[in-house]
């Protein structure tokens, strides 16, 4: 089984790999771009470009980490939902008991709330504010990792002049 999710990862992390390779290039270069238009070098552009926005390998391990987004609990969350999702429906065609039907209607309550569960976690989404209030799911009591305290994203915080 192991096996079989490395197999199932390997296959999608090159892609995944790919974009974040594009999207760091594309922020670095961005930077150097605004460097070039204060007048410095192309090459001494370059070099602040990449200072500046830091450890990059670090940054594109972290980034690849997000955006593969599902790890080996997750997945067993999912399919341990989907099947009480889906025995729930089994019972509920399937046998014709009252009582049973009941059961049926419990076991999909449970599979699709804790899909949308999982979802709702790997989205990062824990906190949902209206005008007047605020919710905390209570999932973590941290933004995503991918924002800073400030809830700012990587580029945010390359492009502040702190």
């Amino acid at each position: 089984m192991k096996n079989l999710l490395e197999q199932i990862y390997r296959r999608r992390r090159p892609p995944i790999e790919k974009e974040v390779d594009e999207e760091l290039r594309f922020h670095i270069d961005m930077q150097t771009y605004d460097y070039e238009g204060r007048g410095l070098s192309p090459e001494d552009s370059r070099v602040m470009a990449r200072a500046r926005f830091g450890d990059v390998e670090k940054i594109r391990k972290e980034c690849v980490r997000i955006g593969s987004g599902t790890t080996f609990l997750i997945w067993i969350l999912n399919s341990v939902f989907l099947l009480s999702l889906f025995g729930g429906l089994m019972l509920r065609a399937l046998v014709s008991e009252k009582n049973l039907h009941h059961v049926g209607d419990i076991l999909m309550m449970i599979g699709g709330l804790g899909i949308l569960l999982v979802y709702a976690k790997k989205a990062g989404t824990t906190v949902f504010t209206s005008k007047s209030e605020s919710f905390r799911l209570g999932l973590n009591n941290k933004p995503p990792v991918s924002f800073d305290d400030q809830g700012r994203t990587p580029f945010d915080r390359v492009r502040a002049d702190e």
